[in-house]
């Protein structure tokens, strides 16, 4: 990863963070994701064909080097995500035809889980898939909408989440079907937040999807759904990006300790000491994954506690720059980043499932408490 990294001067790197603002993707480039896929770098854990075998704790330490040398690793998280769905619950003629685009860079993936009025209850969720047949063939018509869809209008196909048995509440009764964007039916409108990127609202109108997009068995999604979770949950929510800003400071403060006052320098030893241990807990759930050892527990520690720290490590540092990091001005890029990251940080509490939400996935399947009525 550092000799792909040492490849890649600042002429590269501005390219990559221009197409990433015109995507208005966080850390997303197409460019880049088709560099890590002429490397042989998508799928790095899959089996053979499709991937090279090797452990998760790699996968875990490849992710963590290319956040922390600066490059955009959204992408090849969210489709690695897409992938490993079809691995784990696809049919052999999906794997055929999804594995070989997905490490060739083609195939791109999102996920539509989350709904408006829903709030952090993926299972409230109403948009319904009703299964037909016509001359066309089987396939199913779906209703309703999805929101927070993160790169919708860059992905070849939406991992959709559908109620398919209307008799059946909560988790029962879902399921889970690819969706072309371009389809008939389907409406993308961005949703603007403060980072600066769009999320989508996504909406179907009587959408035709072919049975066979179905993934896993029908009504039996959730089970499906849930290892995309997993894997989510398992991601560094702020913490790597943190440390590479984190160092970026300490380099940018290099030789000016006496100007610091006690308090900031107690403040940033105690801040690479928090970064480091979160570093520890992010590639815990690694090793843990290595072992196939359940981390539906850890996962969500590493995600509270690495989203937590980002807000509050960005929060002091733009207070230790200045006014700098709110009026940026010429090629202060440090600057930059930083006000950009206080923006992007509000959110990280939320995203992929909210702080509250995650301690009680802890206090349930990590320390064994009992749930609360």
């Amino acid at each position: 990863m550092r000799a792909l990294a040492d490849k890649c001067g600042w002429a590269e790197m501005q390219a990559l963070r221009e197409e990433i603002e015109s995507l208005k993707v966080e850390r997303y480039s197409f460019a880049f994701h088709r560099r890590l896929a002429e490397e042989g770098l998508i799928g790095l854990t899959w089996p053979e064909p499709w991937g090279k075998g090797a452990r998760v704790d790699q996968q875990f330490l490849m992710a963590e080097e290319l956040e922390c040398q600066g490059f955009p690793g959204y992408g090849l998280t969210t489709n690695q995500r897409g992938g490993g769905m079809i691995m784990r619950s696809g049919n052999d003629a999906q794997r055929e035809e999804h594995m070989p685009r997905i490490v060739a860079g083609e195939y791109t993936y999102c996920q539509g889980l989350s709904e408006p009025n829903a709030g952090s209850d993926l299972l409230a969720l109403k948009t319904k898939a009703v299964r037909a047949r016509d001359a066309g063939g089987d396939h199913y018509i779906v209703n309703g909408s999805k929101i927070w869809t993160s790169s919708a209008h860059v992905s070849k196909f939406i991992s959709l989440l559908v109620r398919t048995d209307p008799e059946s509440s909560r988790q029962r009764g879902l399921s889970v079907l690819l969706v072309d964007p371009g389809w008939p039916g389907v409406t993308i409108t961005p949703v603007w937040v403060m980072g600066g990127w769009r999320v989508n609202q996504v909406f179907y109108d009587n959408v035709r999807v072919p049975v066979e997009n179905l993934v896993g068995e029908e009504n039996k999604g959730w089970n499906v759904i849930t290892g995309n979770l997993d894997e989510e949950r398992a991601m560094s929510f702020g913490g790597t990006e943190t440390r590479l800003l984190c160092a970026r400071l300490i380099h940018r403060l290099s030789g000016m300790a006496d100007r610091l006052s006690d308090a900031d320098l107690e403040k940033l030893g105690h801040f690479v000491m928090e970064l480091e241990a979160d570093r520890l807990l992010y590639l815990r759930v690694g090793m843990q994954a290595a072992r196939h050892e359940d981390t539906s527990g850890t996962g969500p520690m590493s995600k509270v506690y690495g989203s937590e720290l980002a807000q509050q490590f960005i929060e002091w540092a733009c207070d230790l720059v200045g006014h700098e990091t709110l009026f940026t001005e010429g090629d202060d890029v440090l600057a930059a980043d930083l006000e950009q990251q206080l923006r992007v940080a509000t959110v990280l509490t939320v995203i992929g499932g909210t702080s509250e939400v995650q301690r009680n996935i802890v206090s349930n399947r990590h320390l064994g408490l009992p749930r609360s009525n």
